[in-house]
C-alpha cells in the first residue's frame, strides 16, 4: 500500500509544479503585458483553467498521504480515552473515510461517464472533461484502499504527538 500512497504523492507533487508554474508564468505574462503598453502578449491561454485542475488534482492526490498521518481529531476529547478505545475510534473514522470516498469517487465516475457520453470539453483549452473526472475517480480509490489499509492493519499505540 506504500507504493500506492507514495504514487499518488508523485501525482500531487506533479500537480503542484504544474500549477506553481502556471501561476508565476501567468504573473509574469501580464507583467510583460503592462510593461510593453499591450504590445507583448505573454498571457498563457487557459491559465486559471490549468491552475484550477492542478489544484483539484493534488488536493485529490495528496490525500492518501494525509489520511496516513491523521486528518484531524479533538486531543482536547480524544486523549481523555483509554488507549483501546482511541484505537477503536480510529478504526471507525478510517472506515467512514474510506466510505465517504467511495461514494465520492463513485459520483465521479458517473460524472466522467456523462462527459465521455457529451463530449464536454474546458472552455478555454477544450481539454475533455471526462480526463479529469476519471483521474479523481482513481485518486478516489486509492483513498478508500488506504481507508481500508489503515482500518484493517495491526494498530500501533495511540500517539497525536508525533
Amino acid at each position: 500500500m506504500e507504493a500506492v500512497i507514495r504514487f499518488f504523492d508523485k501525482v500531487a507533487f506533479v500537480a503542484l509544479v504544474c500549477m506553481l508554474f502556471v501561476v508565476v508564468a501567468s504573473v509574469l505574462g501580464r507583467l510583460v503585458f503592462d510593461l510593453s503598453g499591450g504590445e507583448l502578449q505573454w498571457v498563457i491561454p487557459g491559465s486559471v483553467e490549468l491552475a484550477s485542475y492542478s489544484l483539484l488534482m493534488m488536493v485529490f492526490a495528496s490525500l492518501p498521504r494525509a489520511a496516513t498521518h491523521g486528518l484531524v481529531s479533538v486531543e482536547l476529547l480524544i486523549d481523555k480515552f483509554p488507549d483501546c478505545v482511541k484505537r477503536g475510534l480510529e478504526r471507525v473514522w478510517h472506515l467512514l473515510l474510506a466510505a465517504f470516498a467511495a461514494v465520492v469517487g463513485w459520483l465521479f465516475f458517473g460524472t466522467m461517464e456523462e462527459m465521455i457520453d457529451r463530449g464536454d470539453r474546458s472552455q478555454d483549452l477544450g481539454i475533455p472533461l471526462y480526463l479529469f473526472y476519471g483521474a479523481l475517480a482513481v485518486c478516489c480509490g486509492a483513498i478508500v484502499l488506504t481507508g481500508l489499509w489503515l482500518a484493517l492493519r495491526p494498530q500501533r499505540p495511540v500517539s497525536h504527538h508525533d
